[in-house]
């Protein structure tokens, strides 16, 4: 459709509101003209000097974020007032993020709260987003998760990305209502389709698994490729296993090593670990132990308990190094302390035998103990044969030294329920 800018400009220069808005809309969403974010900010301010609550609107969220004008947050804050003032639901939004952040005024969490439940009844998708955050979280009201739920999926529902993705890790953890996978599933998928990673990475897990849906690998893969494409680190992971086992793809090593890098070169310690181990035994690369154990201490010093174990076991066996006794405990120790079985056993047979610290059957015991939560035939036969060695006061001693021990655990950190949150 064409649009005679000409008539229009001087119809809008002639104070007409409703020429206005159209030339600022036109101008900024470069329909019949070049776009020009300035001559938009400049006609939009127009009709907002004559009280368009629209122009007042888009003019403060203009000013708040710089577009078109330079960032002015008081003078953003003065154009959402005026058209909060008039009931405009985007508006109010705007004005109660920056109550929230104290963004051109006093942080005031509770009138940000306050301004977010207005928007929302009135339909604002934004709003209704951050509402549920706030209730999720307790900004400025007392937590409610069940409340949270409710906003999360009256945003989702209008197409809010991350109000979809949200609202799965609710369903999927049984936050604020009864676990259910098929429900997280179809909110996963929605974000997915939007294309956000972490919703693509979580929809591939349950593909994986076959948790709300039917269980798929190959549906699994494409999910973790459009994430890991996106360079989220988990998926990149995750898609480096998938070919390092062939699982939903062709095994491809080479593919697997280059996904792994990607991972690790963002930080990743899982990353670095699975490369150590393609690196120590030379598959789908030359082997290479320098670069190995590089990789490993790496990820050790992260506090990934897997590296800390293997580190600790290649340097007590001297496998293609040269043995160190007393480092090799310190990592296995590392590793014990936060839970890892392997560890564990492993720390108990170096108590017994004397390596890379005094000889100890009591500590051997206590260790072994809690070693054999993983239920192995063969650490029960070894305890009894520590035990063997032991008094009964001793084995009460490492009994109760295995539940100080159990106590003082420091198991790995994951992620958490409310940083899954956004």
């Amino acid at each position: 459709m064409s649009v005679d800018i000409a008539t229009l400009t001087d119809e809008a220069n002639a104070g007409s509101v409703e020429a206005q808005l159209q030339l600022a809309d036109l101008y900024e969403h470069g329909f019949g003209v070049a776009t020009d974010i300035c001559q938009a900010a400049y006609w939009y301010r127009q009709a907002a000097d004559q009280g368009s609550v629209k122009a007042q609107s888009y003019l403060g969220q203009m000013y708040l974020r710089g577009i078109g004008v330079p960032e002015d947050i008081d003078q953003g804050v003065l154009w959402l007032k005026k058209a909060a003032d008039q009931e405009d639901p985007s508006a109010i939004a705007n004005l109660a993020w920056c109550y929230q952040k104290g963004s051109g005024t006093k942080q005031d969490l509770e009138r940000s709260f306050e301004l977010y439940l207005k928007a929302a009844r009135a339909g604002h998708a934004g709003a209704r987003y951050n509402l549920a955050y706030m209730y999720a979280n307790g900004i400025g009201t007392p937590r409610d998760e069940k409340a949270a739920l409710m906003w999360y999926d009256r945003a989702a529902e209008q197409g809010h990305m991350k109000a979809q993705l949200n609202a799965g890790i609710m369903y999927a953890y049984g936050i604020g209502t009864d676990k259910d996978l098929g429900i997280a599933a179809k909110r996963y998928a929605e974000a997915a389709n939007q294309g956000h990673p972490k919703a693509q990475y979580n929809l591939a897990l349950l593909y994986a698994s076959g948790d709300g849906v039917e269980q798929d690998d190959e549906a699994a893969f494409k999910w973790h490729l459009k994430s890991a494409n996106q360079a989220y680190a988990r998926a990149q992971f995750n898609i480096g296993l998938f070919y390092l086992y062939g699982i939903g793809v062709g095994q491809d090593l080479e593919q697997a090593r280059c996904w792994f890098e990607k991972a690790a070169d963002q930080g990743y310690v899982k990353a670095h670990y699975q490369l150590a181990r393609m690196y120590y035994d030379g598959r789908g690369v030359a082997q290479d132990i320098g670069k190995a154990l590089e990789l490993y201490q790496k990820a050790a010093g992260h506090g990934y308990a897997k590296a800390q174990y293997r580190l600790g076991k290649i340097l007590a066996g001297g496998t293609n190094v040269e043995p160190d006794e007393k480092l090799a405990f310190e990592w296995v120790n590392k590793a014990a302390m936060q839970g890892y079985t392997k560890a564990q056993h492993l720390l108990s047979m170096m108590y017994a035998r004397g390596i890379g610290a005094e000889k100890d059957y009591v500590r051997s015991y206590a260790w072994l103990s809690l070693a054999a939560s993983c239920n192995d035939p063969g650490i029960f036969r070894t305890l009894k044969q520590i035990a063997a060695k032991l008094s009964a006061s001793q084995i009460d001693a490492a009994r109760q030294l295995a539940r100080q021990l159990h106590e003082s655990f420091k198991p790995v950190a994951r992620e958490g329920i409310t940083n899954n949150i956004l």
